[in-house]
Parts: structure tokens; C-alpha cells; sequence
């Protein structure tokens, strides 16, 4: 099971731009006698600010996509134990043992490359959330102690928190996935 979820869009894109040109206009007023306002070096601080959130903007929520993934286990595993999955590949129908969750970053043209590998196994809890408000917070109130956000936009709708157990602690991953994959994520999580 793969989903891939939609990029920013154009309102990202052009609050980035918005960002940039603003970041041109504070340098140009702070070279000019009659606009100045403040002292040189404190527009140009301001201007080097907004330009870096602009960049910042950019690359986030424009140029990286991310891509997850349910699929079995590539190591470790008897392969004569896999195949008998492989037919109708039904992901809630296989031992959670077997399945590996992975997301890929993928940035500009260069090639997509696992950031995150957990097992199935592993998971503990699924939750969906409106928006992106309080996911660090209720990731730590349900006491990981770490938090990963592989979400692509930068206002979703959805975002669907996943609890995994790692040795004696927990990690919270926030992905941006539709209600299939959430579904099926549910299914093999042992809190239901």
C-alpha cells in the first residue's frame, strides 16, 4: 500500500514569494536616505529574515514530497513465508511481523530516499488529528519521546499520528495519509 499526499500548492508558493520580494524591498529602502526609517542594519536584518523564511517556505512545502509506504519486509524474513502474502496482497491480512512502514523524502529532481523504517510490529496506537495544531504536544502527552512530521502541506486537513514502540521508549510520526492507508494502518496497530 503506497500514498503520496498532494504538494502546498499555489498559496504556498506565493506567500514564499511574497516573503522574497519583501526581503528585495527592505534591502533597496534601507540603501535610500529619504525611506529610511530605521537604522540601515536593522532593515537588512529584517530583510535577511524574511528572505530566509521565504527559502525556508520553498523548500519545505514546495520542492520536498514524501511518499508512504505498507509493504512487506525486504530482510530478515523467510522469503517462502512472504510469498504466500504476495497473491492478494491485503495488508490487514498480514501478521504485522511481516510489514515494514517506510517514508521516502524525495527533494527537487534528486531521488527518493528512505527517511523512516519501522515495523508494523512495532506500532502501538493510530490517532487523527484536525490540522497540524498540538501534534507535539499530544505526541508528548502520550509520552514519546521523540516526534518525526512527514507532513507535505503546510496547512492539512488531516494528520494522522502513529505510535510506535522503540526499546523502552515511544516515537511519534506525523504523516499526511488518506483513510485507506489510516485504516489499514488501525488494523495492524494493537491499540484499536
Amino acid at each position: 500500500m503506497k500514498y503520496s499526499p498532494k504538494s502546498g500548492g499555489r498559496g504556498v508558493t506565493a506567500v514564499a514569494v511574497l516573503m522574497l520580494v519583501a526581503a528585495v524591498v527592505l534591502f533597496a529602502a534601507s540603501s535610500t536616505t529619504a525611506v529610511r526609517l530605521l537604522p540601515a542594519t536593522v532593515t537588512q536584518t529584517i530583510g535577511v529574515l524574511f528572505g530566509v523564511a521565504g527559502i525556508y517556505v520553498l523548500v519545505r512545502y514546495r520542492f520536498i514530497s514524501y511518499t508512504y509506504v505498507l509493504s512487506l519486509r525486504e530482510s530478515g524474513v523467510d522469503p517462502d513465508l512472504c510469498e504466500a502474502y504476495v497473491g492478494e496482497f491485503d495488508v490487514t491480512r498480514v501478521p504485522p511481523d511481516l510489514l515494514d512502514f517506510t517514508v521516502y523524502k524525495k527533494q527537487g529532481g534528486r531521488p527518493a530516499v528512505a527517511q523512516c523504517v519501522l515495523s508494523a510490529a512495532d506500532l502501538i496506537r493510530v490517532e487523527t488529528k484536525e490540522g497540524r495544531r498540538g501534534l507535539s504536544r499530544a505526541a508528548k502527552e502520550y509520552g514519546a519521546s521523540s516526534f518525526y512530521d512527514y507532513t507535505e502541506s503546510a496547512s492539512p486537513e488531516k494528520t494522522t499520528l502513529l505510535y510506535f514502540s522503540e526499546g523502552n521508549g515511544k516515537i511519534a510520526v506525523a504523516v499526511e495519509c488518506d483513510e485507506k492507508m489510516a485504516d489499514a494502518l488501525r488494523a495492524l496497530s494493537k491499540e484499536r
